[in-house]
Parts: structure tokens; C-alpha cells; sequence
């Protein structure tokens, strides 16, 4: 860790804002502030814990694997799927840096929210949402975001 007199004012403002919140988010925004690995809407994510970009789809054009939790309220919205594959029931934490909407399905069920942090003074996150699973096979579908492209991280929650 830097010296506080090497550190910002801003970015010690930033993690304290991303901190805030009912888990930390600030090393999330870390990793998205890095060169990401791109993804299309229906590939899989690499590794869980490893942010990637997803290059959306418009919305109209993805296939879901059950229809979303909530209408788009974006006009026009982008969507797409990302694949997690066969993980063990624990809890899943999936965070983003655009507005959208995120659900979790698990063998073709969508998974309830099991709990969100939302922080306005994050500066690059939007949300973080995570979602307790039985174990099984894993989507992330995404849905009524506003721009063509999203960071996304996808963990086990600590």
C-alpha cells in the first residue's frame, strides 16, 4: 500500500465511496481500470474473479435463457449472455460498470438476488449483485443496458 502522502485526495475518496457500500468495491474497480479480454454475448467467461468486456448485442437479437427479472427501460438496450458452466452451489458475485440490468440462471431458473450494492460515488461501477446458487450450470444475462459495451466480474463471494 502507497504512503498517504503518495496517495490522491481523489482516489482516496474514491475507494472510501466504493467501500461504503455492504461489501467492498474497490479493488473491483481496480481490475476494471486494466486492459480487459472482450467477449460476445453466448461466450465463456474465462475464470470466475476475472474481469472481462462484453461487447452487447441489441437486445432484440438475444436469445434468453429465461425472460429477464425486469423490463429494459433503456431505448435503445443491448444485452447479451455469458457463461459460467457447471460451478458448485456458494454464493456469486457479479459486478458491472455500465447501467443494466443482471440476473443469474441456473439450470434454466432464474436465481433471487441475494443481495446489491449500488454506489454512485464508485466511479466506474455501477452495481454489484450477488446471487446464492444450488450449483449448477450458470448464466449471466445481461439486459436493458444503455451502451454497447460492459466490464463485468463474476465471483465467488468471500
Amino acid at each position: 500500500m502507497a504512503p498517504l502522502g503518495l496517495v490522491s485526495s481523489g482516489a482516496l475518496a474514491a475507494a472510501a465511496g466504493c467501500d461504503a457500500g455492504k461489501w467492498p468495491l474497490s479493488a473491483i474497480q481496480a481490475r476494471f481500470s486494466g486492459t480487459l479480454p472482450a467477449l460476445a454475448s453466448g461466450d465463456a467467461l474465462p475464470a470466475l474473479g476475472a474481469p472481462v468486456l462484453v461487447n452487447l448485442s441489441a437486445q432484440g437479437d438475444v436469445t434468453f435463457l429465461h425472460a429477464p427479472g425486469r423490463a429494459a427501460k433503456a431505448n435503445p438496450a443491448y444485452a447479451a449472455l455469458i457463461k459460467l458452466g457447471a460451478e458448485p452451489a456458494a454464493t456469486y458475485q457479479v459486478t458491472v460498470s455500465e447501467g443494466a440490468w443482471v440476473d443469474m440462471v441456473e439450470n434454466g431458473e432464474l436465481i433471487k438476488q441475494s443481495g446489491y450494492v449500488r454506489r454512485k460515488d464508485c466511479p466506474g461501477v455501477d452495481k454489484s449483485i450477488r446471487f446464492k446458487s444450488d450449483g449448477g450450470a450458470l448464466t449471466i444475462q445481461i439486459s436493458g443496458a444503455y451502451a454497447k459495451t460492459i466490464k463485468v466480474e463474476a465471483a465467488r463471494a468471500e
